[in-house]
């Protein structure tokens, strides 16, 4: 039987999923960040299920320290001339790139917070299975 916050977070991974594939399609973001989206929205589907969800739960928490530490990486090498061919420079690349990592993390985040809430509610009906097991036993002596 499926409850009710189950159902909630399952579509709420699926929102933010679609977020985050959105972003990677259609978002004016430099590269690495289109796949930083797209590494993030495979770790909200793995997350979404308990079998998967430790590996998608690393694979967000992953996703979002890699954008944050990526996040003011082409201020810096923009700012000098040796390394302007490392991130595009030109325009807003550099604001876009920080954004898209900023919310990058921020969305990896709301799918982590949704994964745990998912995992407490798979315990919580684990647990209530087993002492309805256990009744069932002390009610048959």
């Amino acid at each position: 039987m499926v409850s009710r916050t189950s159902r909630d977070t399952a579509v709420g991974q699926a929102v933010v999923g679609a977020l985050m594939l959105g972003c990677a399609a259609l978002g004016p973001f430099p590269s690495p960040v289109p796949l930083l989206f797209a590494i993030a929205a495979v770790g909200t589907a793995n997350a979404a299920f308990d079998l998967m969800r430790t590996f998608g739960s690393a694979l967000l928490g992953g996703v979002a320290v890699t954008s944050i530490g990526l996040a003011a990486v082409p201020f810096a090498t923009c700012s000098t001339e040796r390394f302007t061919d490392v991130f595009s420079c030109t325009g807003d690349a550099p604001t876009w790139h920080m954004t898209g990592a900023v919310l990058v993390a921020g969305l990896s985040g709301a799918s982590l917070v949704l994964a745990r809430i998912a995992g407490t509610g798979s315990v919580d009906r684990r647990l209530a299975r087993i002492q309805h097991d256990l009744d069932a036993l002390r009610d048959r002596r």
